[in-house]
């Protein structure tokens, strides 16, 4: 289907479906939470899920799409330096991922408030 002129490889609805049940799965099952901004996160999944929906793959919304896809899966979410980025910032550079001592922190933070 096209959208805008732009072959769509998955359904708008369902790639967003796809995004939120792999990052539940990946935030249940791993070592990170998600970051402590309820909206910035939706923006990252909604990012994603246009990426899955127009190019095929959760490319990280945060960088450009046609420099990722000739990194290979490097930047397909869970990117790789995400790793690297969350230990160097306390979260991924599409504020997507973050340590669960700094999702921690923040709360106190905004408790202290």
């Amino acid at each position: 289907m096209a959208a805008s002129g732009i072959f769509v490889l998955v359904e708008k609805g369902e790639a967003l479906g796809r995004v939120r049940r792999f990052v539940e799965s990946y935030v249940r099952k791993g070592a990170y939470g998600l970051y402590p901004e309820v909206a910035v996160v939706e923006n990252v999944i909604e990012g994603l899920a246009e990426n899955l929906a127009v190019h095929g793959k959760m490319y990280c919304p945060c960088a450009d799409v046609e420099a990722s896809k000739g990194k290979g899966a490097e930047m397909v979410c869970p990117c790789t330096p995400h790793h690297a980025d969350i230990a160097r910032q306390g979260y991924c550079d599409c504020a997507l991922f973050a340590a669960r001592d700094f999702v921690a922190a923040e709360a106190l933070v905004r408790k202290a408030r």
